[in-house]
């Protein structure tokens, strides 16, 4: 029987006043979108009034720093959505007696404003997971963590904040990578080794890193790759065996470049190559109404008229990666230089950042770009002729295989920070191996015993620190040619030391 109906059987009773709808039924559509958006925020894990997940601190519009415990993403439209899918995946995978190895850097970076293109970070973040993850079929024991310092490293504090405090709960092996050589990045290795946890720098060259703001050692750090005055005392030699070599300097003097710095005081500390001419730049700390390609375009535009008139052969680029592509444009396309129709321009390894992009590079001055590489994907064939070098080829054979695995492009191998992060991440593993504790207590120990007769095979070859500072005692430094598509090819491969690990002079006194 129908209601109307049963109510006409039973005879009509008054009807109740009528009520308005109430809010929920009148804003149903309203309810229904809070509905979905609260069930999106418990999957992932986070409140709807949260950005950042567990572990992270929400900076506006900067995105998100910190530890990302739950490996979500640090900004809207993350670029790295899919590798921190990934390592969540693997994460979840790891069960029993665990470890966790912590690659910190700028995961959030602007191209108007930082040097680090995201491109490069995505490369070490692979580079992380083929050291840290096992071999079919073995059992993983490690989970990897990323950690966002954010631009500038201006987030430092809240980053060690964080490790810090989950230090013990997720047994943190070590800190790799550690992004660029800035004052706040030294503050953050000197803050963490207050905490008694490792640092392994891996693209942090800035020779001064060894030291906190009060010039005290600081203990518990440690770096795969080379120092500046390695870089340097590497470029001298080659610009040297150059046929004319009349040199110029051009130095970032920016009070927080650590990197621009130290590699500009090596190159002038040395005898070989006299510079003859100096033009130096600082870079403002903010900037409005302008990127900063635009800014030191100009800034650099200015110089053309001196530089013409120096008539270097070689200038030696002391300054960041993204800047050089300012100041070879300047020279392009500046006016005509009838005293200097060429020049080769030398610097750091900071220029593997512009690896993929075009440069301009053949106009009123042409410009020949070299740089000391902290890495490269070809830069064993030009290590042939004796049994030490296929020990070299066989050990990055074995890197390659595990990056390939993951299912990740060779040609990201290219700008070198997948082989140089690996060496990082694969050196806190091994030191996390053999340490009995579950943990960073004690791994300072572990990490010094990797030297001259323990190295390590690695990508970018054997690796061994020294004991009075944890640098790395020899490094290959390939010298790559940048071209005008972005690409580059190997021009030679030499030595910090000027011979390899096993015979070099600092392993045999």
């Amino acid at each position: 029987m129908s209601a109307t109906a049963l109510a006409s059987s039973r005879g009509r009773r008054p009807a109740p006043p009528v009520r308005p709808r109430g809010w929920a039924h009148r804003h149903w559509l309203v309810l229904s979108v809070a509905g979905v958006v609260l069930l999106g925020g418990l999957i992932v894990g986070l409140r709807p009034w949260e950005r950042c997940g567990p572990g992270l601190d929400d900076t506006g519009d900067a995105g998100c720093v910190g530890l990302n415990l739950a490996s979500g993403p640090f900004r809207g439209d993350d670029p790295l959505a899919d590798l921190e899918a990934l390592i969540a995946d693997h994460n979840d995978q790891v069960a029993g007696d665990y470890e966790t190895i912590v690659l910190l850097e700028n995961m959030t970076s602007d191209p108007a404003t930082d040097s680090t293109p995201t491109e490069y970070v995505r490369h070490e973040i692979e580079g992380a997971i083929a050291a840290v993850w096992p071999g079919p079929g073995d059992t993983p024991h490690f989970k990897l963590l990323l950690a966002n310092i954010g631009g500038d490293a201006a987030h430092w504090r809240a980053v060690v904040d964080r490790i810090a405090e989950h230090a013990d709960g997720e047994h943190i092996a070590a800190v790799t990578g550690l992004g660029i050589s800035l004052g706040n990045v030294r503050d953050a290795i000197a803050a963490l080794s207050e905490h008694d946890i490792v640092t392994i720098g891996a693209t942090v060259t800035g020779d001064d890193l060894n030291f906190d703001a009060a010039r005290k050692p600081i203990r518990n750090f440690f770096r795969v790759g080379p120092t500046n005055s390695d870089e340097a005392r590497a470029a001298v030699n080659y610009i040297a065996s150059l046929p004319k070599h009349r040199t110029m300097l051009v130095a970032d003097v920016s009070d927080a470049e650590i990197y621009a710095a130290t590699m500009a005081k090596a190159f002038q500390q040395q005898d070989l190559v006299p510079v003859e001419f100096t033009k130096k730049y600082r870079l403002p700390g903010k900037l409005t109404g302008a990127n900063r390609h635009d800014y030191l375009l100009r800034l650099f535009s200015g110089m053309h008229s001196d530089i013409c008139a120096a008539q270097p052969d070689v200038i030696y680029f002391a300054g960041r990666g993204v800047d050089l592509r300012s100041f070879t444009t300047a020279l392009a396309e500046d006016g005509a230089c009838r005293q200097l129709p060429s020049v080769t321009v030398v610097t750091g390894d900071d220029a593997a950042t512009l690896v993929g992009s075009p440069l301009r590079l053949d106009g009123d001055i042409a410009v020949r770009p070299l740089y000391t590489a902290l890495a490269y994907r070809d830069q064993w064939q030009k290590f042939v002729g004796d049994e030490a070098s296929l020990t070299y080829r066989t050990n990055y054979s074995d890197f390659e295989n595990r990056f390939t695995r993951n299912k990740f492009a060779p040609d990201d191998l290219l700008d070198g920070a997948a082989m140089i992060e690996y060496d990082a991440a694969a050196t806190a593993v091994k030191a996390a191996e053999d340490n009995p504790t579950r943990g960073h207590e004690g791994m300072a120990n572990f990490v010094a015993n990797i030297d001259c007769n323990s190295a390590l095979p690695g990508a970018t070859g054997f690796v061994a620190f020294r004991q009075e500072d944890g640098n790395q005692v020899d490094k290959a430094l390939p010298i790559l040619q940048l071209r005008a598509d972005g690409s580059t090819s190997p021009d030679a491969l030499v030595w910090s030391q000027g011979r390899p690990l096993d015979t070099s002079p600092a392993c045999r006194s």
